[in-house]
C-alpha cells in the first residue's frame, strides 16, 4: 500500500469514527405484576427522592389500580412497589394519568379519576383522593376532590402540587355546567393541616375539555396555572380558538388572576387535542411549553420574566407532541417529548365532555420516539433520542436527578403497554 492510498484511508476511517451517532441511552422496562401497564408520572416525595407512579391492571380481576415506588440513587432501582388499594377501577387517559403527591410531614396523597359505567354519558366519571399516614402500608377509603358528586358529566385531568406551606393543592377540568357553558369549568381545592382536600373553588369557565392541566407552585409560595382555553376573539370574527392561558395566586389559592393568554396563537378547532401544557420555575422567570397547530403546527416555549407578561413564542420541534418540563438544580430546564418517525399520526380527538356527546376517532398509535432537550444554559445542546422510534413510545415525563434526569414513558408494543424508563446524564 503506497503512503497516499494509506493516508486516504486513515483519513476516511477518522472521519467515520467521529462522526458516528453516539449510542441511543439504555432504557429498562419497569417489572410489573399485572397486564399492562400506563400512565406514568414523575414526582419526589417529602424527602427529595423521586417517585414513580402509573396505573396497571391486575390479570386478576382486570381492573387497573394506581401504584408507586420510590427511586434508589444508589441502586438506581426502584424500591419495592406500592399499591394504592381504593384505586380499583381507575380510569387509564393518558393525558390524565393518577397521580401521587407528598404533604410535608410525609402523608401520601393518591389522586385518580373513575368512570361511572351506568351512566348514559359514557364519559361520565369522579375524581377520588386517597392518603397514607405510613409510608402507603394503610390507606383511606377513597373519598371525592369535588364537592359536587352527581353521575352525570365527566371530570378529569387533573394535577397536583405541593404548597410552600407543606400543604397540597389541585386543579381539574369539570363538567358540573353541562350545555350552559361551553366546554368544561377548572376547579380549584387545597388540603387542611392533618386532613385531606377542603371545599373546592371555580376558577373559569370555558376551557377544553380534555387537555393536561398544570399547577406549579414557585420557591416564593406562588401558584401558577396553565390550561387550554376556549376562545372567541373579535379580531377572527367570533370563531373558536383553543389557546394555552395563564393564571396566578400570590395569596396561597385564596385569589386568583384573571386568565392571560400565554401565546395568541389563535388555534381554530372544534375539538380537543389532548395536549396540555407544562410550566417550570427557572431564573429567568415562569416557562411554557405547549403544542399548537395554530400557524405552524409544533411544540412552542416561552417565559414569563418576574411580573411581566409571556414573551413571544419560539418553536422548539415541528414534530413534537405531549411536552413535559421540568427545572434542574442547576438553573437549566430540561423538556421531553415524543416525536412521529413516519407513518399515520394520531387524529383529533373531538370531544364534548359537558354535553354528554362524544365521538372519539383515534388511528392506531404510530412509531415514535421520546426526546430529551436542554434548555438555557450558556452552551445549545442538541437534542438526545431516548429511544429509538421503533416503537409507539408516548406521553413521556421526567424529574430531575441533580447530574442526570429521570425519564419514563409508555410504551405500546405487541397489543400491549407498558412503562419504560431511563437515566440520563446532562453535563
Amino acid at each position: 500500500m503506497n503512503k497516499t492510498l494509506f493516508m486516504l484511508l486513515s483519513g476516511l476511517l477518522l472521519f467515520c469514527s467521529c462522526s458516528k451517532k453516539p449510542a441511543e441511552p439504555l432504557a429498562s422496562v419497569l417489572k410489573m405484576e399485572g397486564i399492562s401497564a400506563v400512565g406514568p408520572y414523575l414526582t419526589k416525595d417529602n424527602k427529595g427522592n423521586p417517585v414513580l407512579c402509573w396505573t396497571e391492571q391486575d390479570a386478576k380481576d382486570s381492573l387497573y389500580r394506581l401504584k408507586y415506588a420510590v427511586y434508589n440513587r444508589k441502586t438506581e432501582a426502584f424500591n419495592a412497589v406500592v399499591t394504592v388499594a381504593a384505586s380499583a377501577g381507575s380510569s387509564t387517559s393518558a393525558e390524565s394519568m393518577g397521580k401521587i403527591a407528598f404533604k410535608a410531614d410525609g402523608m401520601v396523597m393518591a389522586v385518580f379519576a373513575k368512570r361511572f359505567p351506568k351512566e348514559k354519558n359514557p364519559y361520565a366519571g369522579a375524581i377520588y383522593y386517597s392518603f397514607s399516614a405510613d409510608d402507603g402500608k394503610n390507606w383511606s377509603k377513597a373519598q371525592f376532590l369535588h364537592s359536587d358528586t352527581s353521575h352525570a358529566y365527566g371530570r378529569s385531568f387533573f394535577d397536583v402540587s405541593t404548597l410552600k406551606d407543606g400543604e397540597l393543592a389541585a386543579i381539574w377540568l369539570d363538567g358540573r355546567y353541562g350545555k350552559s357553558i361551553k366546554g368544561s369549568a377548572l376547579f380549584f381545592s387545597r388540603t387542611e393541616k392533618g386532613k385531606g382536600f377542603g371545599l373546592d373553588t371555580c376558577l373559569d369557565k370555558g376551557t377544553c375539555e380534555c387537555c393536561r392541566t398544570d399547577i406549579l407552585c414557585d420557591q416564593s409560595g406562588n401558584i401558577h396555572l396553565a390550561y387550554r382555553s376556549i376562545q372567541f376573539p373579535s379580531a377572527l370574527s367570533g370563531k373558536q380558538v383553543r389557546d394555552m392561558v395563564y393564571k396566578i395566586s400570590t395569596d396561597n389559592g385564596k385569589t386568583f388572576s384573571a386568565a392571560k393568554t400565554i401565546s395568541k396563537d389563535n388555534w381554530e378547532i372544534e375539538g380537543c387535542p389532548h395536549s396540555g401544557p407544562s410550566l417550570a420555575e427557572s431564573k429567568n422567570g415562569i416557562n411554557a411549553l405547549w403544542f399548537t397547530a395554530g400557524g405552524h403546527p409544533g411544540l412552542y416555549f416561552t417565559t414569563a420574566p418576574q411580573g411581566a407578561d409571556f414573551r413571544g413564542r419560539q418553536l422548539m420541534t415541528a414534530q413534537g407532541r405531549h411536552p413535559q418540563m421540568v427545572a434542574l438544580t442547576d438553573g437549566r430546564l430540561a423538556a421531553v417529548c415524543e416525536e412521529s418517525t413516519g407513518g399515520a399520526e394520531s387524529a383529533m380527538q373531538h370531544m364534548n365532555h359537558s354535553g354528554g356527546k362524544m365521538s372519539m376517532a383515534m388511528m392506531p398509535a404510530a412509531p415514535a420516539k421520546i426526546v430529551l432537550r436542554i434548555l438555557g444554559g450558556p452552551v445549545v445542546l442538541p437534542s438526545v433520542n431516548i429511544s429509538n422510534g421503533q416503537y409507539a413510545d408516548h406521553h413521556a415525563v421526567l424529574s430531575d436527578l441533580d447530574k442526570d434526569v429521570l425519564v419514563a414513558w409508555i410504551r405500546d408494543s405487541h397489543g400491549r403497554s407498558e412503562i419504560c424508563y431511563s437515566k440520563i446524564n446532562i453535563n
